[in-house]
C-alpha cells in the first residue's frame, strides 16, 4: 500500500557536515572533496538511479556532481553556513520502476527546478518494499548570467542613531509556508500518477489528527528493552508499544473503510462523466496550470492572471516582461479551453438527469451549482430544491460583489460624487445652450426634443446615483452604530468622514474610540515601518527589476501577512501612521515613503480616483486617492471631525431641549 513519507533536513557546516560526503552516499558515486583532498565513496548493494536537474540559466558545470558540490563548498565561507537542503520521499510501490522514476523527475523539476534550485536526485531501491528517493537542493540561486546569486540582501538602516545592516532572504525557500506547500504538492503528484496508472490507493500529507483519526502515541523503547526482547525476555515498554500499534492499526483501517464507503456512496449514482479525450485534456491542463481543475479554480486563476498582467504594465519593457505576458496569454487560452470542456460536460449531465430543465435560462455558474449539489447530496433535486440552490447562489454572488465594492469604498463613493458633478455640468450646459429659464416655461418650447430628452435622462441619472450614495451612507451608519453604540456624534459625520472611521477600523483590526484619535495607537514599530517602506519603495521604483519587485512582494506577503497592499484604505492609513512618526524613522525613510506613494502626483488625483470601482491598481502610488500632498494628518482630520460632530450634536440637543420646554409652556397655557 502506498505510504506518505516526506522528511526534510538541512546540511550545514555548523553541524560539521559535508555536501560531498552527502552526495557520495546518496548517489553511490566516488567523489573527491577538494577542500580536504579526501575521497568519499559508499558502496551500495543496489546502484541508485541518479539525475541532476537544473534551471536553463544554470552553468553547464552543475551537471557534474563533484564540481557542483565542491563549488557550493567554496562559495559558502561562513563557519555555520547552510550548504544544502536534503529531502527524503517514499515512492508509491504500486508504480512500476519506470513510473516511479518519471514521477520523481517530474516532481523535482516542476516544484524545485522551476523555482530556481539545482536538484541532485538519487532513487534508492535497496529494499524492494521501501522504494524512495533523496534530493539534495542548492540554497543559493543562480543569476540569469549563470553566476551564483545572493542568499540574502543587505539593508542599511539607522537604529538608535547608529547605522546597522540587516539581512533579508532573497528567496522563500527557507520558509515554513514553502515546506508545507512542497509536502502538499508531493501528495498531489503521487496521487495523479496512481490514478493515471489505474490504482485506487491515495496518499495525503495531512496528519492523522488533521484527518480526525484518533491514534495513540508510541513511546521510546530504548536499547535495553530491545536487548531484553532479543534474549527472550518480556519488556513492558515493547509490550505497550505492540498493543498501541495494534490499536492504531484498527483505528486507521476503520477510518479508511469509512472514507471509502463515503466516497462510494457519493459516486454510486450521480457522477460527472468525461470522455477519454476530455479526461486527457483536463489532465494536461491540470499539469500545465499546476492546479486542480474545476470551475471555481479556473475563475480564481483568471483573476490572478489579470492582476499579474496589470502589475506587469508598470515594469520597464524587457524580454523578461514579454515572456511573462506571453505566459499569461497562453495560460488564459488554456483556461478558456478547459472551461469549455467543463461547460460541455455540464450540459451533458443536465441532459441526462434533468431533461425537462430549461438550460438556456441558466448561466454556467447556475448549471455548475445544480450539478455539484446533485453530486454532493447524491439525489435528484426537485423544482423547489433547484430554486433554493439558485437563490443561495445569487445571494453568494451579491455578497461577493459587495465584498469587492467595500474593498474599494473610497473610490466607489468618489466615483459616484464625480458622476453627479458630471451630470450637473452636462445638464447646465444643455440649459444654457437652449436658453432655458425654468422660471419662464415658454423658454422650454424652443429647446430641441433631443436635448430635452437628454436633460431628463441626466436628472434621472442624478436621482439614481443619489440613491446609491444614500445606500452607502446607510451602510456606513450601520457599521458605525456597531462600532460606536454610545457615541451620538456619529450621526453628524459626512459620508467622507464616516469612511475615515471605517478605514481606521480596518487598519487596526478593531474600532478605535473617538477619544483615541488625539493620541492614536501605533500598529507598526519603527523597525517594521522602515522595512515595509523599503519594500514598497523597491516595488514602486522604476529602476528595480521585475524579479526584485516580486521578491519584495514576497517579503510583505510572508513577513507581514496582515499588511493589505491591495487595500487602498489600509495603505492610506499606513502612510499617515508613518508620517506621524517621521521624527523617529528619519528623513531618508520618509523620502522613500513619499517616493513609494508617489506623493508628487497627488495633484492629479481627481483624474485617477474616478475610475470604475473595480479597477485593479497594483502599486501603492495609486492608493492614496484623496490624500493631499501637503501631508494633512489623517488622525487630525478625524479628531476635527469628532469635535465638529459633537458640536452639531450639542447644538441639536440644546435646540431640542428649548423646543420641548416651549411645548410644555404651550400645553400649560392651553390648560
Amino acid at each position: 500500500m502506498a505510504i506518505y513519507h516526506f522528511s526534510n533536513q538541512i546540511i550545514s557546516r555548523k553541524k560539521q557536515q559535508s555536501t560531498i560526503a552527502a552526495a557520495a552516499y546518496r548517489s553511490g558515486e566516488r567523489l573527491i572533496d577538494e577542500r580536504t583532498n579526501e575521497e568519499k565513496f559508499y558502496k551500495r548493494k543496489v546502484e541508485p538511479i541518479t539525475h541532476i536537474l537544473a534551471p536553463s540559466h544554470a552553468p553547464q558545470w552543475v551537471y557534474n556532481r563533484q564540481q557542483l558540490w565542491n563549488e557550493v563548498e567554496k562559495k559558502e565561507k561562513q563557519w555555520n553556513a547552510q550548504l544544502a537542503r536534503e529531502i527524503n520521499i517514499a515512492l508509491p510501490k504500486e508504480l512500476s520502476k519506470a513510473e516511479q522514476e518519471k514521477l520523481a523527475i517530474e516532481f523535482c523539476t516542476e516544484i524545485f527546478v522551476t523555482d530556481g534550485m539545482v536538484a541532485d536526485l538519487s532513487i534508492h531501491r535497496d529494499d524492494e518494499e521501501n522504494p524512495h528517493f533523496h534530493v539534495m537542493l542548492t540554497f543559493r540561486p543562480f543569476n540569469k548570467d549563470g553566476l551564483w546569486g545572493n542568499k540574502q540582501m543587505k539593508v542599511k538602516e539607522m537604529v538608535d542613531g547608529k547605522l546597522q545592516v540587516k539581512a533579508l532572504h532573497i528567496t522563500d525557500w527557507n520558509t515554513k509556508e514553502k515546506l508545507v506547500y512542497w509536502r502538499e504538492q508531493w501528495a498531489h503528484y503521487a496521487n495523479r500518477f496512481l490514478e493515471k496508472n489505474g490504482f485506487s490507493e491515495r496518499i495525503t500529507h495531512l496528519s492523522y489528527k488533521s484527518r480526525g483519526i484518533e491514534t495513540l502515541p508510541t513511546i521510546h523503547e530504548g536499547f535495553v528493552a530491545r536487548q531484553m526482547q532479543s534474549e527472550g525476555k518480556e519488556s513492558d515498554r515493547i509490550k505497550m508499544n505492540t498493543n498501541r500499534k495494534e490499536y492504531n492499526k484498527t483505528v486507521i483501517e476503520l477510518a479508511e473503510a469509512k472514507k471509502e464507503k463515503q466516497i462510494k456512496e457519493r459516486t454510486d449514482k450521480y457522477v460527472r462523466r468525461f470522455t477519454p479525450l476530455e479526461k486527457k485534456q483536463l489532465r494536461e491542463s491540470a499539469k500545465l496550470l499546476r492546479m486542480f481543475v474545476n470551475y471555481e479554480n479556473i475563475n480564481t486563476r483568471r483573476l490572478q492572471l489579470g492582476k499579474w498582467q496589470s502589475r506587469l504594465e508598470f515594469h520597464q519593457d524587457s524580454i523578461n516582461k514579454y515572456k511573462k505576458i506571453s505566459r499569461i496569454e497562453k495560460e488564459t487560452e488554456l483556461l478558456n479551453q478547459t472551461e469549455e470542456i467543463l461547460k460541455i460536460e455540464a450540459n451533458r449531465f443536465l441532459d441526462k438527469y434533468y431533461p425537462d430543465l430549461n438550460k438556456e435560462e441558466l448561466s454556467t455558474d447556475q448549471k455548475i451549482e445544480v450539478i455539484e449539489t446533485t453530486v454532493s447530496q447524491n439525489k435528484l433535486l426537485s423544482t423547489n430544491d433547484i430554486k433554493k440552490v439558485l437563490s443561495e447562489l445569487e445571494k453568494k454572488h451579491i455578497e461577493k460583489d459587495l465584498h469587492v465594492l467595500l474593498n474599494n469604498r473610497p473610490k466607489f463613493v468618489l466615483s459616484l460624487q464625480q458622476e453627479i458633478q458630471n451630470a450637473e455640468n452636462q445638464f447646465e450646459h444643455l440649459r444654457v445652450k437652449n436658453g432655458i429659464n425654468f422660471a419662464d416655461p415658454s423658454t422650454i418650447k424652443d429647446a430641441s426634443d433631443k436635448d430635452l430628452n437628454q436633460m431628463q435622462f441626466l436628472l434621472k441619472q442624478k436621482e439614481n446615483i443619489n440613491k446609491s450614495l444614500d445606500l452607502m451612507d446607510q451602510l456606513y451608519d450601520h457599521q458605525l452604530q456597531g462600532m460606536y453604540l454610545n457615541w451620538d456624534g456619529r450621526n453628524y459625520l459626512t459620508i467622507e468622514q464616516k469612511e475615515f472611521f471605517l478605514m481606521a477600523e480596518e487598519f487596526y483590526g478593531k474600532p478605535i474610540l473617538p477619544t483615541d484619535f488625539s493620541n492614536p495607537p501605533r500598529k507598526y514599530s519603527k523597525q517594521e515601518q522602515k522595512e515595509i517602506i523599503f519594500s514598497l519603495y523597491c516595488i514602486n521604483n522604476v529602476k528595480t527589476n521585475s524579479s526584485n519587485k516580486d521578491k519584495h512582494y514576497d517579503i510583505l506577503r510572508y513577513k507581514y501577512p496582515d499588511f493589505q497592499i491591495d487595500n487602498p484604505s489600509y495603505m492610506k492609513v499606513f502612510y499617515h501612521e508613518c508620517l506621524r512618526y517621521s521624527d523617529e524613522i528619519g528623513p531618508d525613510n520618509i523620502n522613500q515613503l513619499h517616493s513609494a506613494f508617489n506623493v508628487q502626483t497627488f495633484e492629479n488625483v481627481e483624474e485617477s480616483s474616478f475610475k470604475a470601482p473595480n479597477t485593479v491598481t497594483p502599486h501603492p502610488n495609486h492608493y492614496l486617492g484623496s490624500i493631499s500632498p501637503d501631508g494633512t494628518d489623517f488622525f487630525s482630520i478625524l479628531e476635527s471631525a469628532i469635535r465638529e460632530a459633537d458640536r452639531k450634536w450639542g447644538e441639536d440637543e440644546l435646540e431640542q431641549h428649548h423646543k420641548n420646554k416651549k411645548k410644555k409652556r404651550q400645553k400649560g397655557i392651553e390648560r
